[in-house]
């Protein structure tokens, strides 16, 4: 559920940002015009009219929230959304900023299996989905609440370590 959530606020975000995908680099925009609308009423002199234009523009950025036309997140919520989005190829649209910035992450084994190549399956505490993409072999079988060890490898691979044991190289599933 958590992972729907955030694919739709990227979705949303994708969705604002449009011909910014197509760009190697994030398009620097203004500010959006609804916010703009807020803080242009700061500089009305008279305070009734000051006021008036301050509850039209606030019901409106409120409304535009309340239907995800904007979004507003804190900073938080953007560390938070890069964690849980960790290992998932997106385009950078500088919404998050650099995934290279989150150079690995610590969390806890829910449950794991291995396949009949002797592959292991990964499903973390978060519900995030991850499995060996190598042939090496984890010694000691993973538990449920092992440590996990997720790093940034080379040529953007990432290499998961779970109980202690070293890591093996894995990729993400969801």
């Amino acid at each position: 559920m958590r992972i729907a959530m955030i694919m739709v606020a990227w979705g949303v975000a994708i969705a604002v940002t449009g011909p910014a995908m197509g760009a190697t680099k994030p398009r620097k925009t203004g500010r959006a015009p609804l916010l703009m609308a807020v803080t242009q009423c700061r500089t009305i002199a008279d305070p009734a009219a000051r006021l008036t234009c301050f509850d039209t523009s606030v019901a409106a950025l409120d409304s535009a929230e309340k239907t995800q036309t904007v979004v507003v997140i804190d900073q938080q919520q953007v560390r938070e959304t890069r964690r849980n989005l960790f290992g998932i190829s997106l385009p950078d649209i500088g919404l998050f900023g650099s995934g290279d910035d989150l150079p690995q992450i610590e969390t806890t084994l829910a449950n794991a299996s291995v396949d009949d190549a002797g592959r292991w399956s990964f499903i973390l505490a978060d519900g995030a989905h991850w499995v060996q993409t190598d042939d090496n072999i984890i010694a000691r079988r993973p538990r449920a609440n092992d440590k996990v060890i997720i790093k940034r490898a080379a040529l953007g691979s990432f290499r998961l370590s779970v109980g202690g044991q070293p890591g093996v190289k894995a990729k993400r599933q969801n």
